[in-house]
C-alpha cells in the first residue's frame, strides 16, 4: 500500500518528539508542517528534512493533496483547526486534551461526523510497555476479577514547565493535561465507571489552575482512586479476587498472586530523538502513530478514536464539577 501524506499543524514543544516519532514508522510521509511563528516552522523544516512549510492552515490544506492531518497545535486552537480539515475533508489526528471543555468536544467530534471523516486523538500513555503489559494480565484473568485500584502521578520537575509555559496560566491545569491520560487509563484498565467524586487544590502561586487532584471512580466492580500532584512518583496498584498487580516508580512490574511474585522491569525504547527525562511518554508515540496510522489505512477502528475519547473528556469535566458542587456525579 502507499505511503500516506500527511501534514503537521504545529511546531512547538511536542512536534520536537512526535514529527521523529512518525519517522520510526512506515507507510507515512510527512510533506508540509504549518505553524504561525514561520521561522520556526522552517526551523523544524530543515531540522526533519520536511518539504514545504506554512504560516496559513487553510493555504496549506487548498495547496497539499494530504491523506491525514497531525495537529500538534496548543489546545485553544484544536477545534478551529479540526473544524476546517473536516471542511476539506481531511482525516484528522489531534493531541490530547481535544479540547477546553466538553461542549466543544462533543462539537469537533459531530462536525467530524457530519463531514465522514475520521478523527482519532493521540493518547499514547496506553501504548507505554508496562501499561499495555497491566491491561493484558487484567484480559487474561491472571488476579481474578479487579476490586481496587490505585493510579497515581506526580507531574515532574519544575524545569518540564520551560517548555510549556501556557501551563502556568491556564486556568484548567492537571485534570486536562494529566488527568485526561490517567482517566483514558482507568477506562483502558477497568470499562465505564458509573459515578466520580473528584476534590483539588491550587497549590502554588505561580500556576493559575488545579495542580494536586483526587479522583474517585466506581466501575461495575472497581473502585479506581486516580491521584495527581508534585512529589508522587508514578506508581499503579491494583487488587484482584485472586491477587494483585503493582508498577513501582523504577518501572518494575510485579504480578503478585499468594506468596508468589513474578516481576519483570521495562525501561523505555531508546531513539536518538527521545529525552530520557520523559521516560516512556515520548518513545510510546511511535506505537500509538503505527496504530493510528493503521486504522486510517485499513479503516479499521483506532483504539482511541474521538468518539471514544469522547468519553475521556466528559469524566476531565464532570470532575471539575464534582469539586465545585462537592457531590458524586453519575456518568451516563
Amino acid at each position: 500500500m502507499a505511503d500516506l501524506k500527511f501534514a503537521v499543524i504545529g511546531a512547538g514543544f511536542w512536534s520536537k518528539f512526535q514529527i521523529p516519532a512518525w519517522r520510526e514508522v512506515p507507510g507515512a510521509q510527512l510533506v508540509a508542517l504549518c505553524d504561525s511563528d514561520l521561522a520556526k516552522a522552517q526551523a523544524f523544516a530543515e531540522q526533519f528534512n520536511i518539504p514545504r512549510v506554512y504560516r496559513d492552515a487553510e493555504e496549506m490544506f487548498q495547496t497539499e493533496a494530504l491523506d491525514f492531518v497531525d495537529i500538534i497545535a496548543g489546545v485553544s486552537a484544536h477545534a478551529p483547526l479540526v473544524t476546517l480539515a473536516a471542511q476539506y475533508k481531511v482525516p484528522v489526528i489531534c493531541q490530547k486534551p481535544m479540547a477546553p471543555d466538553y461542549a466543544t468536544c462533543e462539537h469537533m467530534v459531530q462536525t467530524c461526523r457530519q463531514a465522514g471523516i475520521p478523527f482519532f486523538i493521540h493518547e499514547n500513555f496506553r501504548w507505554q510497555p508496562p501499561l499495555r503489559a497491566i491491561k493484558d494480565f487484567l484480559d487474561a484473568g491472571r488476579i481474578g476479577r479487579p476490586l481496587r485500584a490505585h493510579l497515581q502521578f506526580g507531574h515532574g520537575p519544575l524545569k518540564f514547565y520551560a517548555n510549556q509555559p501556557y501551563l502556568k496560566t491556564d486556568a484548567h491545569f492537571v485534570l486536562p493535561d494529566m488527568g485526561s491520560h490517567f482517566l483514558d487509563l482507568a477506562r483502558f484498565f477497568f470499562g465505564e465507571p458509573h459515578s466520580l467524586y473528584c476534590q483539588y487544590h491550587r497549590s502554588r502561586a505561580d500556576f493559575a489552575g488545579d495542580d494536586v487532584v483526587v479522583v474517585m471512580l466506581r466501575m461495575a466492580s472497581t473502585i479506581c482512586l486516580c491521584e495527581m500532584g508534585w512529589f508522587t512518583n508514578t506508581k499503579v496498584y491494583i487488587e484482584g479476587t485472586e491477587g494483585a498487580l503493582e508498577l513501582s516508580n523504577d518501572g518494575v512490574l510485579s504480578l503478585r498472586l499468594g506468596d508468589e511474585v513474578y516481576s519483570r522491569r521495562y525501561t523505555p525504547d531508546r531513539y536518538a530523538w527521545t529525552d530520557p527525562d520523559y521516560g516512556f511518554s515520548p518513545p510510546s508515540s511511535v506505537a500509538c502513530n503505527a496504530h493510528l496510522l493503521g486504522a486510517l489505512k485499513t479503516g479499521q477502528p483506532a483504539e482511541t478514536s474521538a468518539e471514544d475519547n469522547l468519553k475521556t473528556m466528559r469524566l476531565v469535566y464532570a470532575a471539575y464539577d464534582s469539586a465545585e458542587r462537592n457531590q458524586v456525579i453519575p456518568i451516563d
